[in-house]
């Protein structure tokens, strides 16, 4: 299922009722989330052949990079999903070294796949928002769910049910966090292997 070689994954926080985002920012505060975010999209750079400092490849819609400011993540190179053809103008990403907008999934995958190929990284990752997390399953090979529970009741933004190939792989425990008083769990999902 692998895109051109490169194993391509997604990486989401969801509620029980699916919910990934209200007025375009997550709907809750989990520091230990967020740091698994960070660990699972930068590769350790001790364990790299490649002087490069980049240690990620993601891949995210339009809206998404508008919420986390409009700005790359550290040492991760995004690739942004906008059918506004002028959209690395008006944000001022021309020749942005970590920062590439492109105007389909396709031309993301394209260029991410080549990009990680170039680095030795072996995993794309696709972060949001709902539409390209929709459009990306059928090229998905690991899916990396964070589940929190509790329901959003007024969300606006939901991940895809997920299709019947994916499996539970791994599950961490179900872990709690002070500050939001929201107990949640980390799930990785892989494509069941079939014998054809």
């Amino acid at each position: 299922m692998s895109y051109a070689h490169t194993e391509v994954a997604q990486i989401a926080a969801i509620s029980s009722n699916r919910c990934i985002g209200k007025n375009n920012e997550l709907p809750w505060h989990i520091s230990q989330d967020l740091q698994h975010f960070k660990k699972m999209t930068t590769r350790d750079s001790q364990n790299t052949a490649s002087s490069s400092d980049i240690q990620g490849i993601v891949i995210m819609g339009r809206k998404t990079f508008e919420s986390m400011g409009s700005k790359p993540l550290p040492k991760r190179v995004c690739f942004i999903i906008s059918t506004q053809m002028d959209y690395a103008e008006q944000q001022g990403l021309v020749g942005h070294e970590y920062a590439h907008v492109v105007h389909n999934l396709d031309d993301a995958l394209t260029h991410a796949a080549s990009l990680a190929h170039g680095l030795h990284l072996e995993t794309i990752w696709v972060i949001g928002g709902e539409r390209v997390f929709s459009e990306a399953l059928m090229y998905t090979d690991r899916i990396e769910l964070t589940h929190v529970d509790t329901d959003i009741t007024d969300g606006d933004a939901f991940y895809p049910e997920l299709p019947d190939r994916f499996k539970v792989a791994e599950e961490s425990e179900q872990m709690h966090d002070e500050k939001s008083n929201l107990s949640f769990k980390f799930t990785t999902y892989k494509v069941e292997k079939t014998d054809q």
